[in-house]
């Protein structure tokens, strides 16, 4: 009689690692420059390409909203997730508590920012 192998949940922690990284590397900074060039475009913030208006009009678009938001939240999960890997290469040896509280970190982030371009979006802000 064999063992059954046990289930982990590792690989879609790494899944999610592996897909903020990339969009650290070639996403964010697109858009790092893409919204430093519209800020540039003229000195007063009432005015140009990133006054408050155009943002939360950009931010009103389904699309554009889905766009910054799978962004960010790979981003946090990305973050997280090394830093929770880099405390056991610094030999401190993590408990659950750990786990939970940096996914569970993560996951509150996301959900927060879920919750902000959903008030944006259906302008009760």
């Amino acid at each position: 009689m064999q063992n059954k192998p046990v289930r982990s949940d590792e690989p879609i922690f790494w899944l999610l690692f592996g897909t903020g990284g990339m969009t650290v590397a070639i996403v964010l900074p697109a858009v790092i420059i893409l919204m430093l060039a519209a800020g540039l475009s003229s000195p007063d913030l009432n005015s140009g390409l990133l006054n408050f208006e155009q943002v939360k009009g950009m931010l009103g678009n389904w699309f554009v909203s889905l766009i910054i938001f799978g962004v960010i939240a790979t981003v946090f999960f990305h973050a997280f997730h090394r830093i929770f890997h880099t405390l056991h290469d610094l030999k401190l040896h993590y408990t659950k508590l750990f786990w939970f509280a940096l996914y569970g970190g993560a996951a509150a982030l996301t959900f927060i920012t879920f919750g902000v371009q959903f008030a944006v979006y259906c302008k009760l802000w």
